[in-house]
């Protein structure tokens, strides 16, 4: 039987109500919306950790930050690996040893190679003096290294703007770059624009180029392929056309219901991501930018849809979407970025298939997360049934509606961000979710009843059997897969109740 093209296409930081299939709210997606018309939603998936490097991580490895070592963004405090080790488990090597031409450009955020970490301002001026094993061993976590044809960008990326190769680019197009009205400060100071000089002068647009180039060459073989797509946006710096821009403009976008919190029983530690504003028209502007980022990548992924059509591609080509995380702006007395809490803006992702067979619209409730789309991937491309699950399983049963033993909780980790390192679990089961937040207060919600999260039930006695419930949920998942967090969970929640 011949295998199927395989699309990844991954935005970061990206909220799924900015999708109809999963919201109501003003922002425009009718390239992702028209994709779910024909695909598989899942309702209720979710990443293995509300920050970049960890989700990445999980995607590339099929495993939960706490077995593969990178547990917060790259060169940060608090990561036991900084750079994605090697290994034949390795997505791109299955599906290399699978036969398929494997690609990758845009972001990667899974390590720097030694020269460039060299070269960092970041890393040089805060963390000059720490011994980082990795450059004393010259590893070098590029996708180059580990198998991909296409493009190294090292690091984080801080939109992509910066890098040569989008730079060279422009300079061999002989076109102009320009971003206006820049803001600053908002909340940590983070960054928003206007490109004033076109899509076609953009990140976004750049990378869709290059994507179409190196299809373009795996389509001379006659083999299939692998390619993975990674945007930069929805992600600060917020830098987007003023053609998407001013979709918003002159819109007044009403408050997220959570905008105001005033809830007691909120754990202390959210206070380190409040931003520095009270009103919803200081952020709303912020918000706007956001909104043309997802339309702009929108847009953006139509070209390369249209490409693929072109080339009689898309009927046999597997397109997925997703995104590793979720963003806050501003919900919950002002949250902003990720990390550090377990709200649904942040921790549940949208996700979608379009497979070669269905053309009608589905939707899955079962739990999904990360690790599950490692897993199907490798379904996808014909690898063992063996190979494929790590701490994840393959979709494609849910989607096929091939009886299966379905997990009945999924569960996110955090571990801190930055030099903030704080130990948090999440584990939801039905509608009701239960944080562990190691020395804060723990949280739980009923999504049924409360869907925007504003009250916090740890310490209502009505909901004193399902704490039990979810607090041996967590317990048992911990032992599923050995969680080296139960130690304390145990210590701190399950001695006095047992």
């Amino acid at each position: 039987m011949t295998k199927p093209n395989i699309l990844f296409i991954l935005t970061d930081q990206q909220r799924k109500d900015t999708l109809s299939a999963y919201g109501d709210l003003a922002c425009q997606t009718p390239v992702i919306d028209a994709l779910s018309e024909e695909g598989y939603t899942f309702e209720n998936a979710y990443t293995t950790c509300p920050i970049c490097t960890p989700a990445r991580a999980s995607l590339q490895t099929g495993l939960y930050p706490m077995h593969h070592g990178m547990l917060t963004n790259s060169y940060n405090y608090g990561n036991m690996v900084q750079e994605l080790a090697d290994s034949p488990d390795l997505l791109s090597r299955r599906l290399e040893k699978e036969g398929y031409q494997i690609g990758y450009t845009g972001k990667w955020h899974l390590g720097s190679g030694v020269e460039n970490v060299k070269n960092d301002a970041y890393i040089q001026k805060y963390m000059k003096d720490i011994h980082f094993a990795e450059l004393a061993l010259k590893n070098d976590a590029r996708p180059t290294t580990l198998g991909y044809t296409g493009d190294d960008f090292s690091g984080h990326g801080f939109g992509g703007h910066r890098y040569p190769q989008f730079l060279h680019y422009l300079e061999e197009q002989n076109l102009p770059f320009k971003i206006e009205n820049i803001q600053t400060g908002f909340y940590g100071g983070h960054q928003a624009g206007i490109v004033t000089t076109g899509v076609h002068t953009t990140i976004e647009h750049f990378l869709v180029e290059r994507t179409k180039t190196i299809l373009s060459d795996f389509e001379k073989q006659e083999s299939p392929w692998y390619f993975q797509l990674n945007f930069w946006g929805p992600h600060e710096p917020y830098f987007v056309p003023k053609e998407f821009l001013d979709l918003y403009e002159n819109e007044s976008l009403p408050p997220w219901k959570n905008f105001e919190d005033k809830g007691s029983l909120k754990p202390k530690i959210h206070d380190v991501k409040k931003g520095n504003f009270s009103k919803w028209t200081e952020i709303e502007p912020i918000v706007k930018h956001y909104f043309a980022g997802v339309s702009h990548i929108d847009y953006q992924i139509g070209r390369l849809i249209e490409f693929l059509k072109e080339k009689d591609l898309y009927d046999n080509t597997v397109i997925i979407f997703s995104s590793d995380h979720g963003e806050s702006l501003g919900i919950h007395d002002g949250l902003c970025d990720k990390a550090i809490f377990m709200y649904e803006e942040t921790c549940s992702i949208p996700l979608i298939f379009k497979d070669t067979k269905n053309k009608q619209a589905q939707r899955i409730s079962e739990f999904a997360n990360s690790c599950d789309i490692y897993s199907t991937i490798l379904d996808y491309a014909g690898v063992d049934a063996s190979l494929q699950k790590k701490d994840g399983q393959s979709l494609r049963p849910l989607m096929e509606n091939i009886p299966v033993e379905w997990p009945e909780t999924v569960v996110t980790e955090c571990s801190g961000i930055g030099s903030l390192l704080f130990s948090q679990r999440m584990v939801r089961k039905d509608n009701i979710k239960y944080i562990f937040n190691c020395g804060d207060v723990d949280e739980l919600y009923d999504l049924a009843s409360d869907p925007h999260e504003l009250i916090n039930c740890i310490q209502q006695k009505e909901y004193e059997e399902i704490i039990k419930d979810m607090k041996h949920a967590m317990h048992e998942w911990m032992l599923k897969y050995n969680d080296n967090l139960i130690f304390e969970f145990e210590q701190l929640r399950l001695k006095n109740t047992r």
